[in-house]
């Protein structure tokens, strides 16, 4: 060493170099032992971090519900057995899906009372066997087009006028934004549809084919059968 002192200092940093490195050294070694010791993984190379997250914590699916079918309040004529005995026509509220057609509404006559209507003493002359298969309205004229008369009680009985006379009457009287003043039955044959004669229970019989109207089954309505 010299009387500057040079040589001195040049040796103290050389030699504090070596103690700096092994500390910082040291102090890697000790953190990854504290890591592992921890729990924590220690990967050599990056890696994708992404988990699937419970059902719980995932956002809501969107909905796909289809709205609900639009109902229609309509009313069809049933059948009462009043207090002296005899079938009067009476009538019911429905409540219908669809486009609240005349067939729908015709469909439902041939349906007959709902339990509720049973215990409310009402009743329908019709039995399995007929439905609607198409309606016509031309002028006033409604064209009736049925499958068969199966579910109609046999012909020239009481039943079987009730049974016609809840149908045109419905149809003469409570199917409302419809303008008809007569109805006429079809019957579905293997090529074609072909008139029937339809009974009445009031005035002269209709011809063969000839249109009816509600007048035909007076005898059938409420006031009728009060006087």
């Amino acid at each position: 060493m010299n009387g500057t002192g040079h040589t001195t200092l040049t040796i103290w940093l050389l030699a504090a170099r070596p103690v700096r490195m092994l500390l910082t050294n040291v102090i890697v070694v000790a953190g990854l032992l504290v890591a592992s010791s921890c729990g924590i993984p220690v990967d050599n190379s990056t890696r994708d971090l992404a988990v699937d997250l419970p059902d719980a914590l995932l956002p809501a699916a969107p909905t796909t519900t289809a709205p609900p079918t639009p109902t229609e309040t309509v009313q069809i004529y049933l059948a009462r057995v009043d207090e002296e005995d005899r079938q009067v026509l009476e009538p019911v509220d429905r409540e219908i899906k669809g486009d609240g057609s005349i067939n729908v509404i015709l469909a439902e006559v041939f349906a007959g009372p709902s339990a509720d209507e049973q215990d409310a003493g009402l009743v329908s002359p019709f039995a399995e066997g007929s439905a609607v298969i198409g309606t016509v309205l031309d002028g006033g004229l409604l064209e009736v087009h049925l499958d068969s008369l199966d579910g109609f009680p046999p012909d020239d009985s009481a039943s079987n006028r009730l049974a016609f006379a809840m149908l045109v009457c419905t149809a003469d009287q409570l199917v409302i934004g419809a303008e008809i003043d007569r109805v006429v039955v079809l019957l579905a044959g293997p090529d074609t549809l072909e008139a029937i004669n339809v009974p009445v229970s009031d005035g002269e019989p209709p011809v063969e084919g000839a249109p009816v109207t509600c007048n035909n089954y007076q005898s059938f309505l409420p006031l009728q059968s009060e006087n």
